[in-house]
């Protein structure tokens, strides 16, 4: 039903009104440091994004994604903490 979703573990979907909810997140225990390609384990913290996609039976759909940020242990590296890229 979301092939963009791959990946991703939908935990909750309800509905209300017009809406359709989706609470999203990534199942990946490690990320890639996008400066120096180093892989970490380390979250820094989480934050959510809020994405609206194409509507579900006529209804609007709100993706509610939490994305982690990580912690680059890389000493020379520029970047200290990276957020998760999520494909899609």
């Amino acid at each position: 039903m979301f092939p963009h979703l791959e990946g991703l573990h939908i935990k909750r979907v309800t509905g209300q009104g017009a809406t359709v909810r989706l609470e999203v997140e990534t199942d990946s225990r490690t990320a890639r440091c996008p400066a120096c390609a180093t892989m970490s384990q380390r979250v820094h913290s989480c934050y959510q994004r809020r994405l609206i996609d194409t509507a579900i039976g006529g209804r609007e759909t709100v993706i509610h994604l939490r994305v982690r940020r990580f912690v680059c242990d890389t000493m020379s590296c520029a970047k200290k903490t990276f957020a998760e890229q999520i494909d899609g």
